[in-house]
């Protein structure tokens, strides 16, 4: 699971948007796809990652990018 989280984390890191939106979850199954070949399982392994890194504590209004950098550094 952790070449997977840290994929995420990568391209998390490295996205322009909020870290819960639509379009970041559609990069991430991208992601997932292309470096692991994730199918189905892709949502999956996103919800564990989130959960792990604590993503959905984050405020919904898709502004905060700096805190979403912050929060995956650590």
């Amino acid at each position: 699971m952790d070449k997977y989280f840290a994929s995420l984390d990568i391209a998390a890191l490295r996205m322009q948007h909020a870290i819960d939106s639509p379009k970041a979850t559609k990069l991430f199954r991208h992601v997932l796809d292309i470096e692991h070949d994730a199918g189905p399982e892709a949502e999956y392994i996103i919800r564990l990652w989130k959960k792990e890194r604590n993503i959905n504590t984050l405020p919904d209004d898709g502004s905060d990018h700096e805190q979403n950098r912050q929060l995956l550094d650590g």
